[in-house]
C-alpha cells in the first residue's frame, strides 16, 4: 500500500509477489503456498532436497521445512504419497 501511495507502481508489484511467494498470504487448509507447490512439484518429480534447494535457490533446510509444511497440509507421510496426492489433484483439476 505504501509504494502505491508513493506512485512506485512496479515496487508494489514486487512486493505483492514476494508476499505470495512467501506464503504470507491466508491459504486454505490443503492449499500450498506458490513456493511449497514447486517444491512438492519437484518431490514427486524424483529430485533430492539438494537438486530442490539448488534448481529452486533456496536452502536445503527450507525445502525440508516446506515439505513439513506440505506434508501436513496435504496429509501425506512419504514422497510417494506426495507424488500419488499431487497425480490425483492435476487428474482432478483437469476434468
Amino acid at each position: 500500500a505504501v509504494f502505491h501511495e508513493l506512485g512506485a507502481g512496479g515496487w508494489a508489484a514486487r512486493a505483492a509477489d514476494e508476499i505470495r511467494r512467501g506464503g504470507l498470504h491466508p491459504a486454505g487448509r490443503e492449499e500450498l503456498t506458490p513456493t511449497e507447490e514447486r517444491v512438492a512439484k519437484l518431490v514427486a518429480a524424483g529430485r533430492t532436497n539438494r537438486e530442490i534447494a539448488s534448481a529452486l535457490f533456496i536452502t536445503v533446510k527450507a525445502v525440508e521445512a516446506n515439505l513439513t509444511r506440505i506434508y501436513a497440509k496435504l496429509e501425506v507421510r512419504s514422497r510417494t504419497e506426495l507424488a500419488l496426492r499431487l497425480g490425483a489433484r492435476q487428474t482432478s483439476t483437469k476434468a
